[in-house]
């Protein structure tokens, strides 16, 4: 939750950033970084045929204020406006003619959410070669250039609606109590996630999420750093699926598999969004969670692309029955207990977001006229009453026999710098107040998203142009 903040807190927060810090960040600012070489030449023509009239400030000075926001961990717009008209130092160090008000940055947030996206994405392309020089210096002693390897994880930014607010899910428990007297407390709370709403009531695009262990109202992004912990993508994802929009299983899925099923889906159209943009880079290996144990995923990977997948293993893709089904002369699986009973083909599918796959039944089971399964197999290899089920992909193989063999110590070197794009995330949604947002516009929001990306980088670029490549990540270790 938003703390409230009082006078006392509003005099400390302006002593610390603007009177001690200024000295150290703000004259590093002014003498390594010219923001003005930094924003994409289209931006220009945007902001400056907007209007019939002058605009009263720059695009360097509006860019600025809003990098200046993020790199101070400045929560608000509203805060940020204070500090802008009780400092002239920090008028004069941005530019400022007058103080834009609120409503100015809203509405510059909408209209330019792109411009700041393309300004992102220009700012990984000039540090990306302070990251192949970092790298280089590094691969001698541990093996591997760290500036081409990729890890990416999905994380959601929750946005500011009414249904984030604990009271909207307690109002729900309580209701259920009511009329479930006879309910467990387990039980109430299954029916209330499963009662409420998938969407936001203000905005259909604000969907139901699973994040870090909690259910919460958000916009679903994907994140990619190289393991120096440098950002080098950032995605919005369009397409956020309902919990029930879920594979062949009739029965409703977990959060857990939800997620676990759907990050593997936004891979691909994530890193096609990044070729197409930076079609230059090399990329050794990427490397994520079991959330991207997808089959496609692999393929996509290696044979595109030529990129090691290095992806934990998704234990819903890795059933735990009791053997697992062998594969004859003629490509038909067997039974794993009896391997010269060819399994019954049931048919080929190509769901929803799937890849094509051929279906087959253990030898055993009937298929009755309204789809039911029944097994009649005495030793049975699988607790389920329907029979042991197999599906083989034609020309996927490359999960289970991966470049490069799992557990072996090239593996498990490259699987190891899977915890920095953890720390990647906790940078963007704590000291850049990705985590902290008052917003529930989609443009708003991705304007946000991308503009701490972009202050990251821009830190980079300052610790790198100061001699300081050891203060990369963080920007209060270079004020320090």
């Amino acid at each position: 939750m938003i703390k409230q903040l009082n006078f006392s807190d509003f005099i400390d927060d302006f002593h610390k950033f603007i009177v001690v810090q200024k000295p150290q960040l703000l004259e590093l600012l002014d003498q390594y970084i010219n923001i003005s070489d930094l924003i994409p030449v289209n931006w220009y023509f945007h902001y400056n045929k907007a209007t019939g009239r002058p605009h009263d400030n720059s695009l360097d000075s509006i860019v600025s204020t809003l990098l200046l926001q993020k790199l101070l961990s400045i929560p608000t717009i509203d805060l940020l406006i204070t500090f802008l008209s009780f400092s002239k130092e920090l008028r004069d160090f941005c530019g400022l003619n007058t103080v834009p008000d609120a409503s100015f940055y809203s509405r510059f947030k909408q209209d330019y959410c792109d411009d700041i996206e393309a300004f992102f994405h220009k700012l990984v392309d000039i540090t990306e070669p302070i990251c192949q020089e970092i790298g280089q210096a590094l691969e001698k002693e541990l093996g591997i250039n760290p500036a081409e390897v990729y890890i990416m994880d999905t994380t959601g930014i929750e946005c500011y609606v009414k249904e984030n607010n604990p009271k909207f899910f307690n109002a729900l428990v309580k209701k259920l109590q009511y009329f479930n007297k006879d309910k467990s407390k387990e039980d109430i709370y299954k029916m209330a996630y499963n009662q409420m709403p998938k969407t936001a009531s203000v905005d259909p695009n604000i969907k139901l999420q699973y994040i870090n262990g909690t259910f919460c109202y958000a916009h679903k992004t994907i994140v990619v750093s190289n393991a120096l912990g440098i950002l080098r993508h950032m995605d919005f994802c369009d397409y956020q699926p309902d919990f029930n929009d879920y594979t062949d299983s009739s029965e409703p899925a977990s959060p857990e598999e939800v997620k676990l099923t759907w990050d593997g889906k936004l891979l691909i159209p994530a890193m096609e969004n990044f070729f197409e943009r930076h079609r230059n880079f090399n990329i050794y290996a990427m490397t994520a969670d079991s959330g991207f144990d997808d089959v496609p995923n692999y393929k996509y990977l290696f044979e595109n692309h030529g990129i090691l997948p290095v992806i934990a293993l998704n234990p819903r893709n890795t059933r735990k029955n009791f053997g697992k089904p062998g594969i004859n002369e003629d490509g038909i699986p067997t039974c794993p207990k009896d391997p010269s009973l060819p399994m019954k083909w049931d048919g080929s599918c190509k769901g929803k977001n799937r890849s094509f796959r051929n279906k087959f039944i253990c030898p055993k089971t009937e298929k009755l006229p309204g789809g039911k399964y029944v097994c009649s197999c005495e030793d049975k290899c699988t607790t389920s009453d329907c029979g042991r089920m197999f599906y083989t992909y034609p020309k996927d193989n490359y999960r289970v026999h991966t470049p490069i063999p799992r557990d072996t110590e090239q593996w498990n070197q490259i699987a190891d710098f899977r915890h920095i794009i953890e720390q990647v995330i906790s940078r963007l949604k704590l000291p850049l107040q990705l985590g902290n947002l008052q917003a529930r516009d989609r443009k708003t929001i991705k304007a946000d998203f991308f503009m701490a990306g972009a202050a990251h980088l821009i830190t980079v670029l300052l610790a790198y142009r100061m001699g300081a490549i050891d203060k990369i990540r963080s920007v209060k270790s270079i004020a320090a």
